[in-house]
């Protein structure tokens, strides 16, 4: 089961992520965790989850490479979906393809924005998103990698986006650590009762 865990930087994504390994498998729950980049072919540079620094500073692919890129990822995850997304595993997502869309600078898109959209909604869905929110200067207490103005444009972006998806949750990311961490595993474990 697909569940993707996203929102700006700053909301504590992975640092959730990391926390929710020990309390879902204590649940019961196999647990996987999937980070953005797709890996099975374009091989991986660096640690998967490792902190980008300036996610605006390096200039956007051609467009030939960026669109290569798209669809390359979109037949990734339909591997993926086909071949290791059961129903006995939870298989969580730091970041989606759908992050693209909110932010192409960071991902160095430099395709048409509309061939990202349709591959976006050829995508294998996830069954849960989970938005990690809290208010801009929040979220630039914590990371400064991006200007106030980007952050809270992101940050609504995120928001709208959410909000047209069937099934998800919005965690209040400004609380401590634990709470948001126990709050997500809730919301998880509810889901997947309900779904079960």
């Amino acid at each position: 089961m697909k569940i993707v865990v996203f929102g700006p930087d700053g909301a504590g994504k992975s640092s959730v992520i990391r926390g929710l390994l020990g309390k879902l498998a204590r649940e019961g729950c196999v647990v996987k965790i999937r980070h953005l980049k797709p890996f099975l072919f374009i091989p991986q540079r660096g640690e998967p989850g490792a902190i980008v620094i300036d996610p605006h500073g390096r200039p956007p692919r051609s467009a030939v490479f960026s669109l290569a890129k798209i669809f390359v990822w979109l037949l990734e995850e339909w591997c993926v979906t086909c071949f290791q997304d059961r129903n006995d595993t939870l298989l969580i997502y730091d970041r989606y393809y759908h992050d693209l869309l909110i932010d192409p600078k960071r991902y160095r898109y430099g395709g048409p924005l509309w061939a990202a959209k349709m591959v976006g909604k050829m995508i294998p869905q996830p069954k849960l998103w989970v938005l990690l929110d809290a208010p801009a200067q929040v979220l630039q207490a914590r990371k400064q990698e991006v200007p106030l103005e980007e952050t809270t444009r992101q940050r609504q972006a995120y928001l709208s986006f959410v909000r047209d998806q069937r099934c998800y949750v919005i965690i209040d990311a400004s609380q401590s650590l634990n709470k948001v961490i126990a709050d997500t595993e809730h919301a998880i474990i509810n889901f997947v009762w309900k779904v079960a």
